[in-house]
Order: structure tokens, then C-alpha cells, then sequence
């Protein structure tokens, strides 16, 4: 599958051109908002085409795809401007820019530019190709809730365990980056944390990654949130997808736990999954929140068959059902996980009910989602062979 890059300040530029391309290119998107997260980017990625938006200035535009277009495995850089000058189509050339797509025109010419440079790849790469089957890469689903308290944590940390313990390489990566608590639902002591990686990015590849990573007592591998909330402002868009995409090749799930936000570093992770889990509970203030975060998301160009739906406490005894839930929130229930006193227990003592209570109702709920997930990552992988 093409890989294209979008670069552009415009979240809602981004979302749009990306869900035109992955359903009309066929192609895999990946975004940073700015050249600078785009040059990190690239220094781990290799994609077949760049999209520089209307935001990037014209002259710094020029500036990198003189760079990008020097590298011998650099791709197709695409500029899209409100600038159309002779002089700049020009100068465009002479710096290897593929195309220039004025900016008032329609996305569809911008698909186009892009389709006429991943066609002209072609050619090239089947002359390189070496034939061989291509490898499975991990599944990676993200744990979701603009609403604290729902327990979103405690679900991402016993199905990662539950994968755990049903034999797959499982990374679980806390993504809460102010204050995330994997590290005390899973008794672990944070010496290594994202932060910690983001800090060698330039040289981060997988075998250094492992080396930030904590194993938990099932075989568990955590990517642990900073210590420090300040931290945060370090672990930026662009790095949490090269961190993904490296986590992805190393493991067959990667399970990410968000903070209970819709902010760039949850993007982030939604933009790199296969399968979102949005968390709710029975109460009026919870559905409307995913309801809410769902049409949002929705709005951004994202597929609304990405998302699934966790009802959490499913048994709360509170006038409402799941079904009327699942209704009003209009993405499929997958998993409904009930209330019991054992979870705050095992909270306290550091120990998933997954393992703590393996025959407890909410263990088995949860282990059914973890097998779900699973059975997902074995479809997408005889899809690939």
C-alpha cells in the first residue's frame, strides 16, 4: 500500500484530503502540522508522496522539497498554494516538486496530482522489488473517552494483558501524557517512559525503543507516560506516529490508552489505529459525550467504521439500557463489561481482574474483548497473505 504524508497546519485540510485518498488512491495517510514535524517525521518514514497544504509558506515549501527531493528513497512532493505564479512554478521544478495544485481548486485535482505520482512510482519500485511475502505487521487499537472516569484505563490495561496472556506480543502504551495511570493500575515503577524515547528520536529505531519499554509479570510490554506533566510538550504529533509505526512491527497488537481529551496527541493515535474503542457508561452525561466526540471525529473526514462502542458498568441499574445507549451513540456495541467491586480492589493492589479474578463476569468480559481483538489482528493478517 502507498504511503503519503500531509503536511499542513489545517486539521480539517488534513482529515478531508486524507479520507479522499484512502478510499479514492487507496493509499495509507499520515499527518503532521508543520515541515518541522514533517523532517522528523521523514527520517523515519519513507513515503511515496508529500502533500505540503495551504498553510506552508511557498519559499519554505520550495526549501524542503529541495531537501526531501535529494534523498535517494525520497518520494513525490505535491504543493498545494494559493500562489500560482510563473515564477514560483518555475522555481517549483527546479527545487523537484512533482506538481503545484492551486488552492481554490477542488480536492479531487489535489487526488489526482497525488494518484499521478503514485503511478509513476510504480515503475520504479517493481524494478527494485525483491518478491517475497509481505510482513504482518502489529494491529494497533486505541482505548478512547473525552469523558474522564469511565474507566477507560482499566479496560486498556486487562485486555492488554488479556493478549497478553493469550500469547500475543502485546504493547500497551500510555498516552495519558499529563497524567497517565498504567503505571499504578499495573504496579510498575516509570524508569523508562515515552518521554524518554521522544528524547533519542533521531536515532530511535526498534531495538532502541525496546529498551524503553517496561514488561509486566504476564509478558506485557508498556510504553510508560512522562513523570512529569511538563514532559508532555515534548511528545508531539509526529513522534507518537514514528513511535507507533515502530511499535507496529515489533508486536501483534499495540493497545494505546488516551487521556480523556480530543486533543493532537489522541488524533494521533486514532489516526494510526485499525480500531477505535470508544468507552461509555449508562449515564445521560457519558453518552453524550461520545455521542458528541463521535459526530466530531466524524466531521474530520475520519471513517465511522472505525469506531466501536465498550459500555462499561453495562448492569448500572439507572432507567436506561445498553441498546438505547448504542442507539443514541450509532456505532456497533461490542463488549458490555459489568459493574463489580472487584475492579476498584484490584486497582488499589496493581493487579488486573484479568488476572486477579480470571472467572469474575467483568474478567471474562473483558478477555472476550481481548479474543475479539485478536480474531481482528488474524483477519487483517490472511488478508495480507
Amino acid at each position: 500500500m502507498s504511503v503519503v504524508v500531509i503536511v499542513d497546519a489545517d486539521a480539517g485540510f488534513c482529515r478531508r484530503l486524507r479520507a479522499l485518498l484512502e478510499s479514492d488512491a487507496g493509499a495509507r495517510c499520515e499527518e503532521v502540522r508543520s515541515l518541522t514535524e514533517a523532517h522528523e517525521l521523514l527520517r523515519q518514514r519513507h513515503p511515496d508522496a508529500v502533500v505540503l497544504g495551504p498553510s506552508i509558506a511557498p519559499t519554505a515549501a520550495l526549501e524542503f522539497a529541495e531537501t526531501y527531493s535529494s534523498v535517494d528513497d525520497g518520494g513525490a512532493t505535491i504543493l498545494v498554494t494559493a500562489e500560482t505564479s510563473t515564477d514560483l512554478l518555475r522555481r517549483a521544478m527546479r527545487a523537484g516538486l512533482r506538481d503545484v495544485v492551486p488552492a481554490e481548486k477542488d480536492y479531487g485535482e489535489v487526488v489526482h496530482a497525488v494518484q499521478a505520482a503514485l503511478e509513476s512510482a510504480k515503475p520504479r519500485a517493481a524494478e527494485t522489488a525483491v518478491p517475497c511475502a509481505p510482513p504482518a505487521r502489529g494491529r494497533v487499537v486505541t482505548v478512547f473517552s473525552t469523558k474522564g472516569g469511565v474507566g477507560k484505563t482499566v479496560i486498556s490495561c486487562n485486555v492488554a494483558v488479556a493478549l497478553a496472556e493469550l500469547g500475543l506480543r502485546t504493547v500497551l502504551v500510555d498516552l495519558d501524557l499529563q497524567f497517565g495511570d498504567v503505571g499504578i493500575m499495573l504496579d510498575l515503577s516509570p524508569e523508562r517512559t515515552i518521554f524518554d524515547a521522544v528524547q533519542s528520536f533521531d536515532r530511535l529505531d526498534a531495538e532502541m525503543l525496546r529498551g524503553f519499554l517496561t514488561t509486566h509479570a504476564s509478558g506485557l510490554q508498556v510504553l510508560l507516560a512522562p513523570v512529569h506533566p511538563e514532559d508532555a510538550e515534548a511528545v508531539t504529533v509526529s513522534r507518537i506516529s514514528a513511535v507507533v509505526g515502530l511499535l507496529r512491527d515489533m508486536a501483534d497488537v499495540v493497545v494505546i490508552d488516551t487521556a480523556a481529551a480530543l486533543d493532537d496527541a489522541v488524533l494521533a493515535a486514532i489516526d494510526n489505529s485499525d480500531s477505535v474503542y470508544a468507552v461509555a457508561t449508562m449515564d445521560v452525561a457519558s453518552i453524550k459525550n461520545v455521542r458528541v466526540s463521535l459526530q466530531k471525529l466524524a466531521q474530520m473526514g475520519y471513517d465511522h467504521d472505525l469506531t466501536k462502542l465498550v459500555i462499561n458498568r453495562a448492569d448500572s441499574k439507572v432507567w436506561l439500557d445498553p441498546g438505547e445507549a448504542q442507539r443514541s451513540i450509532d456505532a456497533p456495541l461490542v463488549a458490555e463489561v459489568p459493574s463489580d467491586r472487584l475492579v476498584p480492589r484490584s486497582v488499589n493492589r496493581g493487579v488486573p481482574v484479568v488476572l486477579d479474578s480470571p472467572k469474575s463476569g467483568v474478567a471474562r468480559a473483558l478477555t472476550a474483548l481481548a479474543k475479539r481483538i485478536a480474531a481482528g489482528r488474524e483477519e487483517a493478517k490472511s488478508s495480507v497473505a
